[in-house]
């Protein structure tokens, strides 16, 4: 802790003096706050002490590269930077969704982040070409805390593609928060692929406010990390705003993920749709918790959240808990489906009896298993990439 308080007060002095104030008090906030308890459906699969700062890591900045098309007017920067430029913007906006859930892990984001990107498009802008961003862990007992800010103004369009993952280094700690605002009539695809090795612990808070008739979707691809667990909630503000989150977990060994996924329709005419499929062997396991809340203003909405997962091995383990809050009776639909199943041994050995061994014939019905959630990705090159990943993870299943 103290190597880490340390180097908190080199950061850059680009930073103002509010945002150092900021820093401060939620340093002091987070050694006043307990741990979470264990008790909340948010943590009753994961152990919060995985997820605090300890004393053997010191702070540390992923590498990064930032791959964005030549598009005037598009922001895209590191999050520091930006504090200089657009300093109204995020004074206004920067940590207010986080705010309203603190816990002690926030707090510790708050407290100690020291990179991230922030992505700005200006009002009516479409950006045809994909951003892509590639953050890279690469120094063992280190503690990565990363602030990510994106805006979307005014009918606005863009495409997020993150892709998160590690060197073989050992003992180390992810910690990302991720605001998103969506304004009237903006559409963000966002996609965030994890891939760490498997002596990281990661942990991955994303935050969501859409406006009237904006659009957001999400793809969450889970592959890498020893501990894992991604926080994300949206909250549909304005009336006929959208949202959509497709999640894809494939674990083995000892790897464990828990993905709590919250959204709140809070106006009409509002759409959600959530689908996650996870995939595990050996001792791997899975926690998914889904809450979908309508607010009594939230008439005609459409909420649909699906889990489905696979095991691949006696001793994986995979937990499912749909949650769904209902405050008004006048929905379009609001609805869930929940499996957890072995895989199928008559598939098994029908492919065996035409040719493939055992393993191949396993990662054809995994392949099988995932390809719904897979097609969602309407870039193809970005599908290409996952399938890639994927595909590299079954060989070593």
């Amino acid at each position: 802790m103290a190597k880490a308080l340390t180097e908190i007060k080199m950061l850059s002095t680009a930073l103002d003096n509010w945002l150092e104030e900021k820093k401060m008090q939620a340093k002091a906030a987070y050694e006043k706050e307990p741990l979470p308890d264990r008790t909340t459906h948010l943590w009753k699969y994961s152990n919060p002490n995985d997820f605090v700062l300890t004393a053997d890591r010191s702070l540390a900045t992923p590498k990064k590269q930032i791959h964005n098309p030549a598009e005037k007017e598009l922001i895209v920067a590191d999050i520091k930077v930006a504090f200089e430029s657009y300093e109204n913007l995020l004074k206004k906006c920067f940590g207010k969704l986080i705010s309203k859930t603190s816990s002690k892990i926030t707090l510790l984001n708050e407290a100690f982040w020291n990179s991230g990107y922030f992505v700005y498009v200006p009002k009516g802008k479409s950006v045809v070409n994909a951003i892509g961003i590639v953050s890279k862990l690469n120094k063992s007992e280190s503690f990565y805390p990363v602030r990510n800010f994106v805006y979307l103004e005014e009918s606005s369009e863009v495409k997020l593609d993150e892709f998160i993952h590690s060197e073989d280094i050992n003992n180390s700690y992810s910690n990302i928060v991720t605001e998103i605002y969506l304004e009237k009539g903006s559409k963000l695809t966002y996609s965030v692929i994890q891939d760490h090795c498997n002596s990281i612990t990661h942990h991955h808070i994303q935050r969501v406010s859409l406006s009237e008739d904006s659009e957001f979707s999400n793809t969450i691809v889970s592959i890498g990390a020893g501990k894992s667990k991604v926080d994300f909630d949206v909250n549909l503000n304005g009336k006929g705003s959208s949202a959509s989150a497709y999640g894809i977990v494939l674990g083995n060994n000892k790897q464990s993920f828990d993905h709590h996924i919250a959204v709140s329709h809070n106006a009409p005419y509002t759409n959600s749709n959530v689908n996650f499929r996870v995939a595990l062997k050996d001792k791997a396991s899975s926690a998914y918790t889904g809450n979908l809340k309508i607010a009594h203003e939230a008439v005609k909405s459409d909420a649909h959240q699906e889990n489905r997962n696979l095991l691949l091995s006696p001793n994986a383990k995979a937990e499912s808990i749909p949650e769904l809050e209902i405050l008004t009776n006048d929905v379009t639909r609001c609805n869930h489906g929940v499996t957890v199943g072995q895989v199928d041994k008559d598939q098994i050995y029908y492919l065996m009896s035409r040719g493939l061994d055992e393993k191949a014939a396993e990662k054809i019905i995994v392949e099988g298993f995932l390809e719904p959630t897979i097609s969602k990705i309407l870039n193809e090159k970005l599908k290409q990439e996952v399938l890639e990943k994927i595909n590299s993870k079954l060989e070593k299943l």
